[in-house]
């Protein structure tokens, strides 16, 4: 057990003990019963405040913070599940924007924001107790500090996007009897909070952990600067209250893609992305740490428990996923035909003395499983072409791809093989990467006039795939597109294309964050609607087996069946069509935001929903 799971094990235990975990039992918070430990015998010097310290960092894992599926189908890029046309996945509300405010992922998010906010003022309050007085002047005093304060405004930010406009409870006391039923503050209110305390992390963390008080391995598990410059950005890119400032977000965008002391660098090794190997690699800034010897006594769903669900949400039945959340057709197709680079040497493959070009994108290598895919090694079979999922799940409905993010494809033969189940991996999760400050920068770049620049960092993304560069050519190794771009059609490529194929299902809302700031959500669900897909049977013809996978390619086509192209060897089955039943059920006024859920609403009479 390495020190970070040591000590969020420790703290687990320990927080479990002063019944302090949860923030919805507000009785508890008004009275003290002298037969519990209470939080200021707790806090008596720096190894309580890193206990618990480490436990706001343990509420990451939370399953329902994220919603990764659910945010997926609420967007545009994902599907619930098996069985078209009548899916039956829990995630259908949000694919059909039916949610309400009863909706248990929708209460449960609330509840986990909210938690780790409660868990982040103990030690932000904690580490200033009388008590601890004497440890104020020490570096390990400050660095728990701002790791707190990073957290709490970074819990707020979230909440502040996610729900009711933006107006949501401002918490900056870990119990207060007279203020437990709090209104709810204005947006702008909310957001100069948030600010306020990621300002305060990121003058007071440090660029990394080499030479701090903090000496042990979990250095890379934990916030920095970096992550506080980051969030700062989204926070001024993000900005719905007072409209994006674009000049502040490049402002840290720019510091943390070129400050060195980082240590962040895109990273060019294929077998770091997405990968078990690739945990807290050269790009990545916000990462959630999981591990096997967290709490392995505690059922598949308790959120305390070190490991995480969604390899069984996204991975194929055959492998041991349950497939709720599956790509949609337009992404699915995007990645397939991403244009590679025919310059680079990664795109021609090497397989038993032949050589072989990439049929899809290393990007989409990465990102996706596709049938198409010859070349990339799929739970331990040489290829996706050679593998099951297809034949298994698409002979029964139309499956043509499956994320890969989560998945354990790089080191099992199937998510059953894991040592306590499918539904406890142990795999990381990233939140955020170098290259969303890279697209986001760029953005700002489009907006400041700064076309050319705005490209280069674009490309800088696209040549780390190995993919055809955008613009007119300036550097005669690498191959380009040709094409002329102004400020228009560049935005055009960063919505459409560039930012969802990058991030696809990533980080904290990031889809349909983006999707709602741009002012296309409706806009986007009339495209996608309007996009009809066949799948149709696919032959793996070059190499490895040369058996047909069922129902597992997709093609662009209109309302007759297209003509299969020649590696196709059935005609399509399955007319695709998605985005209807949102595009119908969306309500701005009711889905741009989740609303104030029914948990905060029956128990909190001064919230107002």
């Amino acid at each position: 057990m390495n020190l970070v799971s040591k000590n969020i094990f420790r703290c687990i235990i320990i927080l479990v003990g002063i019944s302090a975990l949860t923030s919805c039992t507000k009785d508890y918070l008004t009275e003290i019963n002298p037969n519990e430990t209470t939080i200021k015998d707790f806090y008596q010097n720096l190894d309580d405040s890193e206990a618990g310290l480490t436990a706001v960092y343990a509420s990451m894992m939370n399953h329902y913070m994220w919603n990764f599926g659910e945010e997926a189908c609420r967007s545009d890029l994902g599907y619930p599940g098996m069985d078209r046309p009548t899916p039956t996945s829990r995630l259908l509300a949000y694919y059909q924007h039916t949610y309400t405010e009863t909706s248990d992922e929708i209460n449960k998010k609330w509840a986990a924001l909210y938690n780790g906010i409660f868990k982040a003022n103990q030690v932000i309050h904690g580490l200033q107790f009388e008590s601890m007085e004497e440890y104020k002047e020490e570096e390990l005093w400050g660095l728990q500090m701002a790791q707190a304060r990073f957290f709490r405004g970074l819990f707020h930010f979230y909440a502040h996007q996610a729900f009711n406009n933006g107006e949501v409870i401002i918490r900056d006391s870990w119990v207060d009897a007279n203020n437990m039923y709090k209104a709810v503050s204005p947006a702008d209110s909310v957001l100069n909070f948030v600010r306020e305390d990621l300002k305060y992390a990121y003058e007071h963390l440090p660029a990394n952990y080499n030479n701090t008080a903090i000496t042990d391995v979990s250095g890379s598990a934990r916030v920095t600067k970096g992550s506080a410059a980051m969030i700062l950005a989204n926070s001024y890119l993000f900005d719905f209250v007072d409209g994006a400032n674009y000049d502040s977000a490049a402002y840290y965008y720019n510091d943390v893609i070129y400050n060195s002391e980082y240590g962040y660098a895109l990273e060019t090794d294929m077998s770091k992305i997405f990968t078990t190997a690739g945990a807290f690699n050269s790009e990545s800034i916000l990462e959630i740490a999981y591990s096997n010897d967290v709490r392995p006594d505690l059922n598949n769903w308790d959120e305390v428990n070190g490991q995480n669900r969604w390899a069984a949400v996204f991975s194929p039945q055959s492998y041991g996923g349950n497939r709720q959340s599956i790509p949609v057709g337009w992404v699915a197709y995007a990645y397939k035909t991403e244009q590679v680079d025919p310059s680079d040497a990664r795109n021609t493959v090497e397989v038993e003395g032949s050589s072989f070009a990439r049929n899809i994108s290393m990007r989409a290598s990465a990102m996706m499983a596709l049938a198409e895919d010859d070349l990339t090694p799929y739970y331990q079979i040489g290829s996706v072409s050679e593998a099951d999922p297809f034949r298994a799940g698409g002979a029964r409905s139309p499956e043509f791809g499956y994320y890969k993010q989560f998945s354990n494809y790089d080191i099992l033969d199937s998510e059953r093989s894991l040592p306590m189940g499918n539904q406890r991996s142990a795999k990381n999760v990233v939140i955020n990467r170098l290259s969303e400050a890279y697209l986001n920068l760029a953005e700002c770049k489009i907006q400041m006039g700064q076309l050319n620049q705005a490209i280069n960092l674009i490309n800088e993304v696209r040549s780390r795939w190995g993919l055809v560069l955008l613009g007119s050519s300036t550097d005669g190794s690498k191959t380009f597109d040709g094409l002329s771009y102004n400020a228009t059609n560049l935005m055009d490529h960063i919505m459409y294309v560039e930012k969802p194929l990058e991030l696809s299902v990533e980080g904290h809302q990031i889809r349909w964050i983006d999707l709602r700031r741009w002012g296309i959500i409706k806009e986007n669900f009339q495209r996608i609607s309007s996009q009809n897909y066949w799948v149709v049977h696919f032959k793996d013809a070059r190499t490895y087996s040369q058996k047909t996978l069922w129902n597992s390619s997709i093609i662009p086509g209109g309302d007759t069946h297209p003509t299969p192209e020649k590696e196709f060897t059935a005609r399509p089955n399955y007319k695709i069509v998605d985005g209807e039943s949102a595009l119908m059920n969306y309500i701005p006024s009711l889905h741009d935001f989740y609303p104030i859920p029914t948990s905060e609403l029956s128990t909190n009479p001064g919230v107002k929903g």
